[in-house]
């Protein structure tokens, strides 16, 4: 009986040793330093326990900021009458933990104040009265390190560049008379400029050795997606449009997926201003595998490239799974909260990062 007892506590030693191991490899094998700046992405967020945890979990990881969004049309759904208590409340708790914010302001807003150019994410206003008074609100009552007017402008809104340039032009104004110690950023682009750039108008080929295509796609699939969408319409000249006439202190890019090529993308922007990344991430839950295994180790590559990068900070997009988002498995945490193989992989770059 005894050698029994004997043989099965062996047998629960060697399993929790496996067990630990398999937990660990990430960790263990990761060898990068991390020197860069970071900050989470739209993690939860909205309601106490989405707060604390986050914030718990920012304390974790010594991160001290946040990106986070400011919906017009839930803080003012009528005309005139404002309902700040839920913003008011999370900024109240990223203050007292000393958590910087990144505002994302849509360009999107209610009913009333929408004309009728819009989409299902943005619409063009009726007015720039009602809009700047809602940004001086949100100016006055908030200390914001950073802000932006839309989100990946170039591939959403609803109206025309010219419309999006009158209306980002009145709001940095606003932001400049305001609060001018606020940085305005440009709306975050995704990849689809530079990539224009780098393939359609300057030849090159895309670097897409490392990731593990799924549910059918390729490396052809990819390009001529980029071909049919993007080389031969005039989706470049709107952007320089913008480039060329918007007011902004920094410019955004969304980075994710092709690690190999972050760098060509980035240097495929304007060089006038200094750069940010908030959103990277990954893998794509449309064309890559998206196990924790292959996430954990694209983990370790984002980070390595985003720390060569020519950029001021960036933020992992992001803290939890969630089915809504189009990246909906790229999380540290699965949507049930528990961690995941890359979580380790990215508490070690930031931890050992010293701020």
């Amino acid at each position: 009986m005894r050698k029994i007892h004997l043989i099965v506590l062996i047998i629960l030693v060697l399993l929790t040793i496996v067990l630990y191991i398999n937990n660990n490899e990430t960790r263990n094998h990761f060898n990068i330093t991390c020197e860069k700046t970071y900050g989470l992405s739209f993690p939860p967020f909205s309601n106490p326990d989405q707060i604390d945890f986050t914030l718990n979990q920012l304390e974790t990881f010594n991160i001290d900021r946040i990106r986070i969004a400011i919906d017009w049309k839930n803080r003012e759904p009528e005309k005139g009458e404002y309902y700040w208590a839920p913003m008011d409340y999370r900024m109240k708790k990223a203050k007292e933990k000393n958590i910087s914010v990144f505002l994302t302001v849509p360009s999107n807003g209610p009913e009333w104040a929408c004309s009728n150019i819009k989409n299902d994410k943005t619409c063009v206003f009726n007015g720039e009265e009602s809009f700047s008074e809602f940004l001086t609100e949100i100016l006055s009552r908030y200390q914001i390190d950073k802000i932006q007017f839309g989100n990946e402008w170039e591939t959403t809104y609803a109206g025309t560049m010219q419309e999006f340039v009158r209306f980002n032009n009145l709001f940095y104004d606003l932001v400049k008379e305001t609060s001018p110690e606020t940085d305005v950023v440009l709306g975050g682009i995704t990849r689809a400029y530079p990539m224009v750039e780098f393939y359609c108008n300057q030849g090159n080929d895309f670097d897409f050795s490392d990731i593990e295509f799924d549910n059918g796609y390729s490396k052809e699939k990819i390009i001529l997606k980029v071909e049919t969408d993007y080389c031969d319409s005039d989706y470049k000249e709107k952007v320089l449009y913008v480039f060329e006439n918007a007011k902004y202190d920094m410019i955004d890019i969304h980075l994710y997926d092709d690690p190999l090529n972050w760098e060509s993308y980035v240097d495929n922007l304007p060089k006038e201003k200094p750069i940010i990344v908030t959103e990277f991430g990954g893998p794509s839950s449309v064309f890559e595998k998206t196990n924790q295994k292959y996430q954990a180790e694209r983990m370790q590559e984002y980070l390595r490239v985003i720390e060569t990068l020519p950029i001021e900070e960036a933020y992992y997009f992001k803290l939890t799974d969630s089915a809504d988002a189009y990246h909906k498995n790229s999380g540290l945490f699965d949507d049930k909260l528990n961690k995941k193989k890359s979580y380790n992989v990215f508490s070690k770059c930031v931890i050992d990062t010293s701020k």
